[in-house]
């Protein structure tokens, strides 16, 4: 059965997409069969690979109608697929959150689409928007774990505390009930410290964030042991369309490489991944 990781924060500009596609991406190269799915209408994920051979259809027809089928593109790469964004307009005129605001029920939809997919992948990875609102609330009800990326200064953290904890907190089970509307519980929460610089306010404010999740949490937020560093290497990756894991296997210094850190990531998620490499062979399939 597929674990079901969900990007998500109520700001934009965290690194959720970076995050998305580079745990997939060492996913996929550790062996999984994977999944990418893009929720966020700037389709920032969606442009991220050079996709050879596109599917007819993308995110509309999965959550409109349950079915996956002509949804699912392949990247390119051994063991990660990926389902597009096709409605570039969201709240200016497009159709998906039009079709969630006709029904309470819609907003499972995108839930049972992932069950259809459920044995097909190990991983399914899906980014979002960084908002509130119902599309938010369909992917995190759909999740199994919400990762959060957080950057280490004080707005952003801020804004993890009382933006994306509060927005949680509001999809709780009434009270005597142990899940939510989707029958499951609420997913946890792990915030992920992201683009970690080198200067005493980033290392304070990391630390701060990590003292105060045991009360503004309800035991629902765990700040991950694992620290992204702000490097170059994701951005020029991202500019090469490649995972940051494969432009960069190691580096000098004290700074973790790109590989490095994802699969820190990796096994801090999936401790049964511990002690796997990436595989030899790192090509793109060939057409």
């Amino acid at each position: 059965m597929a674990k079901v990781y969900s990007l998500v924060s109520t700001k934009g500009g965290v690194g959720k997409t970076s995050i998305s596609v580079n745990l997939a991406a060492i996913f996929a190269d550790l062996g999984q069969r994977t999944l990418l799915i893009d929720t966020d209408f700037a389709q920032n994920l969606s442009k991220y690979f050079n996709i050879p051979f596109p599917a007819d259809s993308g995110l509309t027809q999965l959550i409109t109608t349950t079915d996956p089928e002509g949804c699912i593109s392949h990247t390119g790469f051994s063991n990660l697929d990926i389902i597009v964004n096709d409605d570039s307009k969201g709240d200016k005129g497009g159709p998906i959150l039009p079709f969630l605001r006709e029904s309470s029920s819609h907003v499972l939809y995108f839930h049972m689409a992932l069950q259809k997919l459920a044995t097909e992948y190990d991983y399914i990875i899906v980014d979002t928007q960084g908002a509130i609102g119902l599309l938010q609330e369909a992917v995190i009800l759909a999740s199994d774990e919400v990762i959060s990326p957080v950057v280490p200064n004080y707005l952003d953290s801020t804004e993890f505390v009382t933006g994306t904890v509060n927005m949680l907190r509001s999809l709780l089970p009434a009270p005597g009930m142990k899940t939510t509307i989707a029958g499951r519980p609420l997913p946890t929460c792990n915030a992920l410290i992201n683009r970690m610089g080198r200067t005493n306010d980033s290392r304070e404010m990391a630390e701060w964030l990590s003292r105060e999740f045991d009360e503004v949490g309800d035991g629902m937020v765990r700040v991950l042991k694992t620290i992204v560093p702000d490097i170059a290497a994701y951005n020029k990756a991202a500019g090469r369309s490649e995972p940051a894991h494969r432009f960069e296997p190691k580096r000098r210094g004290k700074t973790p490489s790109a590989q490095e850190t994802m699969l820190e990531l990796a096994y801090e998620l999936q401790p049964k991944l511990t002690g796997r490499k990436p595989h030899d062979v790192l090509s793109a399939v060939e057409a």
